[in-house]
């Protein structure tokens, strides 16, 4: 158990596509200091990293893709082949990654940090936690997550999911159980619910549900936009705002619900831009693995894209770089129209279709959004990549 009196460790766990990130995300939302414990082992992986070599030297060079970083792929068809050789990964790793989560939660500035691990007992993990909280959700809701999240056919889902140990070997190691099979909102409230009863952290009141429309208001001089615009992260009072903003964008095509947007903040960051008393755009930022996602690039109106688009871009691009990321990929939908691009591209960004992107993980991340008929602009954060990431 962690023996910081003055944090208070959350090891946060469950199977496959029980919805663990949206609850860790969760979390962060109330004010907890979050740690992916499988995000932090892909840094950890990556070349010049601490796992990298150690990982090699035990594999084999097979496990390299086209630019010298471990193939997570390649190295999963070795180990979950084979428990023996799963066992000497995790030798490896193991020891590497609970270290390192022993720093960051000794840096943590917050009274309660949240780990999520797959294998937080089996790690050892657990060992450096006040309580396990452990997410779970039905078989047909795993399945269906599992086909629709993650592109796989019904038979790859299912061996994914027959792979896995029951749930109840979770549940027997649980401090508390978070049901994530149906609405988000019964999730948020559960996730408060629990998190209120953390000694020296208390939970924020559930929001009155809402209905927001953007307000007509007088347009403001350029020069009395500059200086009454503030750009800050959204909050969780802010969601029918951004829905409102964004229906208004994309005139009514896109129209979200309490439920729709839940989802969305909970899977990314959003930036704010307001002056007046109006919100004028916004823009959604997600990091994993060093690399930066920027969708729901919107603003108001057009003529907006080179005061208030610029102040939302420089600060997301800002935060990606305190972030160490790499590079960044920018899905400009339809409707942000050509003075969009005409910023991205004034602020370096260069304009390709996925198959373009020479780095493995760079293309990878891509695809998970590409389809939806919106333009890719990518700007490289970083001249190298990360080689010493922690």
């Amino acid at each position: 158990m962690n023996t910081e009196s003055r944090k208070y460790v959350i090891g946060l766990t469950g199977g496959i596509a029980t919805g663990k990130t949206l609850v860790l995300r969760m979390l962060k939302e109330l004010g907890a200091y979050t740690i992916d414990a499988d995000d932090l082992a892909h840094i950890l992986m990556r070349r010049g990293g601490p796992l990298y070599q150690p990982i090699i030297t035990e594999f084999g060079r097979y496990v390299l893709d086209e630019n010298s970083e471990i193939d997570r792929g390649k190295l999963g068809e070795i180990v979950f082949a084979s428990p023996r050789a799963l066992a000497h990964l995790e030798a490896i790793t193991h020891p590497v990654i609970i270290a390192v989560i022993r720093r960051l939660i000794g840096q943590a500035k917050a009274d309660v940090v949240a780990i999520e691990a797959i294998k937080l007992v089996e790690s050892g993990l657990a060992k450096e936690c006040n309580a396990v909280w452990v997410v779970t959700a039905r078989p047909d809701v795993q399945l269906n997550r599992l086909m629709t999240k993650r592109r796989l056919s019904s038979s790859q889902a299912l061996l994914r999911l027959e792979a896995q140990p029951p749930q109840e070997a979770w549940t027997a190691r649980a401090d508390v159980v978070i049901d994530n099979s149906g609405d988000i909102l019964e999730t948020w409230k559960t996730v408060q619910r629990h998190f209120a009863t953390i000694p020296r952290a208390a939970a924020p009141t559930v929001e009155a549900a809402h209905t927001a429309e953007v307000t007509v208001m007088p347009e403001l001089t350029p020069v009395e936009l500059l200086r009454q615009l503030r750009v800050r992260r959204a909050r969780r009072n802010d969601l029918a705002e951004i829905a409102a903003l964004i229906a208004h964008a994309t005139h009514g095509e896109r129209r979200m619900d309490e439920v729709q947007m839940m989802e969305r903040f909970f899977s990314k960051g959003y930036f704010l831009a307001d002056a007046g008393g109006q919100l004028l755009g916004i823009m959604g930022l997600h990091t994993e693995n060093l690399i930066a996602t920027l969708d729901d690039c919107m603003v108001r109106s057009a003529t907006l894209w080179p005061i208030v688009g610029k102040a939302l871009l420089e600060a997301v691009e800002e935060d990606a770089r305190q972030l160490s990321c790499e590079v960044m990929l920018a899905f400009l939908r339809p409707e942000a129209g050509p003075m969009a691009t005409i910023l991205f591209e004034k602020h370096g960004f260069i304009r390709q279709r996925v198959e373009e992107i020479s780095i493995k993980m760079w293309r990878e991340a891509a695809e998970q959004y590409s389809g939806d008929g919106s333009v890719l602009m990518v700007k490289r954060l970083l001249e190298h990549q990360i080689m010493r990431p922690i």
